[in-house]
């Protein structure tokens, strides 16, 4: 493998400034070069977003830039495998592929997926709405946009924890803040907060370094959020703990709130959630009483079929408590002038009766108006041709079977494509799947804009591995050959240019000055009003209806659980970022096998002990996991490692043993975005003698 300084640059020592990307968060990084090369990287102190702060896996970012598995050339498959070929000739025959595609079946026919945003979601937008497929494919139903489309609906905007402007109470609800870090928002701000005297409330299912140094922590039901949401509307609204100044005026159904929420008594909530009436009464006087309070909503709310209901409920509170876009409070993110995420993907080039053709889009309409087709729907197209035939699929960065629902019936629908394209690090289960596979390149070998709430920094391309190519590079190629370059650029860095020139910037200039800091303005609505057709808070929602949804939130609850059964869930890792980083040794090590933590009195009843293998049971198929006894959990709740695959053995079949995603199903039909089920699975558990996962 060779890897280069892409300049040239030798017989030296120099740092540079970047930003990490190995997960969310976007830490500054000082990148030390030695001779040409990287040779060390280290949190940067200058950073507005992490102050020096750099974790474990942004430590392991020379690792994964130096791995010898890394792809480093294309590859096109023929039968079991795949050989070499010169990139020209990789992209002159995916563009001949794609436009053979679109002249048989229509635009709608080619599908555009990306795993999590690696700052390049706009232009994989960009690319399907000049093209014409209404089809982008995302983990966007069980991720962030629940959340962004419950607070666009409500307020006008996505709003964010403002941990600076000195909260008295911040929550943490199904958010493990201080190891796994959202999008330009650190757990350092978190931390700070907490040393200054703010009270830490956590709602978590599970113990963690957070619910120990937390002042109240409820062991919530997994997939009851929802519930508690309109139990703590109900006390707040009968005890006058809210701001009825705002709430008359900068807010719309008040009164038809408040005769919803009448039936969420704390007795009846506390059924519903296993919690005691009493902590249902603290949490809401903790949280009404608040001078100042901000909630932090985690992908654990995004997870069941009540999310979006859920996130609409807890928008509600923050207005309600005159939190909403408020010093220490949630604070409604104003972009810098950029062209970027709003502008920059053209959705007016799509046409409108192409938009119609968006997959899942008349199912789930508010996951469609965010622009994504619901991932149910896309695997329908490709196996059963229903609405329409899908034969073509492009893919950025994502390994469909370990991040999807269904995981068999997403291989199946992968193994039947006329044409598909992976772009990845790794040889993938994707990847093995794909008739060409593009070589990409890590954040190191990136030139980026870096566009978070908190700030807009540049990401520096320091390294080459090989031919790999940015993912940008790779859309700018297959534009300029399916004659779609008057909406792109002949290269990358004029296409950086042109996204900074609203901010008097070029790419060169940019890279130069570093981080520029986007500082939070306090109440925009008292001039500006709220970005809603009527400029107030929708606490009730007029339009949602005419889509299928609920103009109050609802809170639906899931099947009793069966006897013998557990109620299966999920947490991120500090270690890993969904479903890469496994072949990383220094993360692998702190990590070495995908677990199941059991509470030790529900292991001790079937007879599993800490190590032995566990053959998890749903009603949709089973994966092995290695127990792990954890009394924080309750003694019905079982957590599984998620996206779990072993990259060490090769082979084609290694993504089914101990993936979680082999026991979760189809969406339910309840959820305005279609949101998976990842948070309350009904399973069984059994101890297995031996297991046959060659795990080391």
């Amino acid at each position: 493998m060779i890897i280069e300084h892409p300049d040239g640059v030798g017989g030296q020592c120099t740092e540079q400034r970047s930003v990490c990307r190995m997960c969310h968060g976007g830490c500054g990084v000082i990148v030390q070069m030695r001779d040409g090369m990287v040779s060390e990287l280290k949190g940067d102190p200058a950073s507005p977003a992490s102050e020096g702060f750099f974790c474990t896996k942004g430590k392991a970012s020379l690792e994964l830039l130096t791995h010898p598995a890394r792809l480093t050339e294309p590859l096109l498959r023929r039968g079991d495998k795949h050989i070499a070929m010169p990139w020209d000739e990789a992209l002159d025959m995916a563009a001949h592929r794609i436009g053979e595609q679109i002249a048989r079946h229509g635009a709608e026919s080619v599908v555009l997926s990306q795993g999590t945003d690696r700052n390049y979601q706009e232009w994989v937008f960009r690319f399907a709405n000049t093209l014409g497929t209404p089809n982008v494919l995302g983990p966007a139903h069980v991720c962030f946009y629940p959340r962004v489309m419950a607070s666009i609906l409500t307020c006008g905007g996505f709003t964010f924890c403002d941990y600076e402007g000195e909260p008295e109470v911040i929550i943490l609800w199904g958010s493990n803040k201080l190891h796994t870090h959202s999008d330009g928002l650190i757990g350092v701000k978190l931390a700070k907060a907490l040393q200054r005297g703010a009270r830490l409330v956590v709602i978590d299912p599970r113990a963690n370094d957070q619910t120990r140094r937390a002042d109240l922590w409820l062991q919530i039901r997994p997939g009851s959020d929802g519930a508690l949401a309109l139990g703590m509307l109900h006390v707040m609204i009968k005890e006058g703990w809210y701001d009825a100044d705002f709430v008359a005026g900068h807010t719309d159904g008040f009164a038809e709130l408040a005769e919803h929420v009448r039936g969420y008594d704390p007795q009846r909530v506390a059924g519903l959630t296993g919690l005691d009436a009493g902590q249902v009464v603290a949490l809401a006087s903790a949280y009404g009483q608040a001078g100042r309070a901000c909630i932090e909503a985690g992908t654990g709310l995004s997870q069941n079929e009540n999310a979006f209901s859920t996130l609409r409920s807890i928008c509600i509170l923050s207005a309600l408590s005159g939190n909403l876009d408020a010093p220490g409070g949630d604070v409604l993110w104003d972009l810098l002038p950029v062209d970027g995420r709003r502008s920059f993907p053209l959705a007016e080039q799509l046409a409108p009766e192409q938009q119609a053709k968006r997959l899942g889009g008349g199912a789930y309409p508010v996951l469609s108006m965010a622009g994504w087709a619901h991932p149910d729907a896309v695997w329908d197209a490709m196996l059963d041709a229903q609405p329409y035939a899908v034969k073509t699929l492009l893919n950025f960065g994502s390994n469909l079977p370990m991040v999807y629902a269904d995981a068999q019936r997403v291989h199946r629908a992968l193994r039947g494509l006329e044409f598909h394209m992976t772009c990845d690090l790794f040889m993938t289960p994707t990847a093995q799947l794909a008739d060409l596979v593009l070589p990409v390149g890590s954040w190191l070998e990136r030139d980026q804009i870096v566009e978070f709430n908190a700030y807009l920094a540049p990401r520096r391309k320091l390294a080459q591995v090989g031919q790999c190519r940015s993912d940008e590079e790779i859309i700018l190629g297959l534009a300029q050959r399916l004659g779609l370059g008057q909406h792109f650029w002949p290269n990358l860095e004029a296409a950086l240019d042109h996204k900074l020139a609203g901010i008097g910037h070029t790419w060169t200039s940019f890279k130069q000055h570093g981080p520029i800091a986007n500082t939070p303005h306090y109440r925009k609505y008292a001039t500006e009003g709220f970005r809603t057709r009527s400029g107030r808070v929708n606490l009730l929602h007029p339009g949602l209806p005419r889509m299928g949804g609920d103009a109050l939130p609802q809170y639906r609850p899931g099947e009793a659980l069966p006897d013998g059964h557990f109620r299966m869930s999920s947490a991120h890792s500090k270690n890993f970022y969904n479903s890469e980083y496994r072949q990383l040794d220094s993360l692998r090590k702190r990590e070495p096998l995908p677990c199941v933590q059991i509470h030790p009195q529900a292991a001790a009843a079937l007879g599993i002990a800490a190590g032995d293998w566990v053959l998890v049971r749903s009603a949709s198929g089973s994966a092995r996991f290695c127990a792990e006894l954890c009394d924080g959990v309750a003694p019905d709740v079982v957590y599984v490692a998620p996206s779990w695959w072993y990259p060490e053995e090769g082979g084609a079949d290694n993504w089914q043993r101990s993936n979680a995603n082999m026991l979760t199903g189809r969406a339910a039909r309840a959820s305005e975005m279609g949101t998976s089920n990842f948070r309350n699975v009904a399973v069984q558990l059994e101890k297995i003698e031996k297991d046959d996962s060659h795990a080391q």
